[in-house]
């Protein structure tokens, strides 16, 4: 019992002299040689270290560059970096948690660059790649804000009350899972755009890049001026990222509901309007006059498999219309196929489209000026899709 005592003794010296020399190794790096290396001020408060939390720092904020009249780069009240004990006791370093309280980061793009890009100098070499190098096994984020202001397009963008967990899950490849969380708002042509979103994420890395990813995506509550919409929710998986077309297997589903777009949005308005007066003249009615706009609930789901495109189990109800719909594309065959049915009111529209991608049949039969014009419309949906995913072989279809 005495032995085991003074060995766990021993143990506990030990790292708490390992804790001690990193707190000193990493106080030199970034205040000193760091900060000279970047050309940017870099600020500590206090630093400390324990058994339970690891280093511990305070108040730590990095300049923009040169220094901190031109504004702040990055702050957070407590940064705690939690070495590995059992990778200490090896006399090597690998972070078990690094946790970064209240971090507010704000990043800037202009003409295509970042101004964190700099930063990228602090990053150790390897020709692995950073996602297999990367040696901590969790990054959290509480309470963070996140603020990006892209220049180039004249658009800025805020997460506010983030959160957010990284994990990677193996010593000897990157495979990391994520969830974040917060509210995300813009201003985007004068209006705002506000929406508490929420992402969980795995991603699988090889030497050569990413190989695999799925995940769900949820906003609710989501605005952007007078239009409102409650809740979207949109899960996909994407395998075989690096191999050719043919062997690509991707699956996109999205769910929506309760979309509010008021009358006086007009170009929102004017865009349905169009729609809706091409199904009124197939179905030889009037076209109905619609003030605001309600979409109570819209489902689809999107496949690509065996170089085969599809977008099917689109399922629309609105306060005009209610539309089901679905399209195929067989990249090797150079076919496609098109379904809808749509009830306008007491009106009911059923067609469909198969044959040659340039120029399928439609049923049922319509006028040349009426044909044409669907034809038209699932051609430019067939070359946008094909400008993605050129299962045909052609990049430009």
């Amino acid at each position: 019992m005495a032995g085991a005592l003074i060995v766990m003794a021993a143990g506990g010296v030990f790292t708490w002299l390992q804790y001690k020399k990193i707190s000193g190794y990493i106080t030199e790096q970034v205040s000193g040689k760091a900060a000279k290396k970047l050309g940017r001020q870099i600020k500590l408060g206090q630093v400390s270290f324990s058994l339970l939390d690891g280093v511990v720092i305070t108040d730590t904020c990095v300049s923009r560059r040169p220094d901190f009249s031109k504004g702040m780069f990055f702050c957070a009240d407590r940064v705690m970096i939690r070495p590995s004990i059992t990778a200490l006791l090896r006399n090597k370093v690998y972070f078990s948690k690094i946790v970064l309280e209240k971090p507010v980061l704000k990043v800037r793009e202009q003409d295509g660059a970042w101004d964190f890009a700099d930063l990228l100098a602090l990053l150790p070499e390897t020709s692995k790649g950073l996602y297999l190098t990367w040696n901590a096994s969790e990054l959290t984020m509480k309470d963070a804000v996140l603020e990006a202001d892209l220049q180039s397009s004249g658009l800025s963008f805020a997460l506010e009350d983030a959160s957010l967990t990284l994990g990677h899950y193996s010593a000897f490849g990157g495979n990391y899972g994520l969830e974040t969380a917060g509210t995300v708002k813009s201003a985007v042509k004068s209006k705002l755009l506000s929406a508490d979103v929420k992402i969980d994420a795995e991603a699988n890395f090889d030497y050569t890049g990413l190989a695999s990813t799925k995940g769900r995506f949820t906003a609710a509550n989501a605005s952007y001026g007078a239009i409102s919409l409650d809740n979207l929710e949109a899960d996909w998986s994407f395998f075989n990222l690096l191999k050719p077309l043919a062997e690509k297997n991707y699956s996109i589903n999205v769910t929506a509901g309760r979309l509010l777009v008021p009358g006086r949005e007009n170009s929102g308005r004017d865009s349905v309007a169009k729609g809706l007066a091409l199904f009124s003249a197939a179905m030889g009615k009037p076209t109905p006059k619609i003030q605001d706009i309600e979409m109570s609930s819209l489902k689809a789901a999107f496949r690509l498999d065996d170089s085969v495109l599809s977008v099917n189990k689109i399922a629309l109800r609105t306060n005009f219309m209610n539309l089901d719909a679905g399209i195929s594309i067989d990249g090797p065959a150079g076919k496609a196929d098109a379904e809808l049915e749509a009830d306008i009111g007491t009106n009911k529209l059923q067609m469909s489209a198969s044959g040659p991608i340039a120029n399928p049949e439609i049923k049922p039969l319509l006028s040349s000026t009426l044909s044409g014009k669907f034809k038209a419309s699932l051609a430019g949906i067939e070359q946008w899709l094909l400008k993605l995913f050129p299962v045909t072989g052609e990049k430009n279809v």
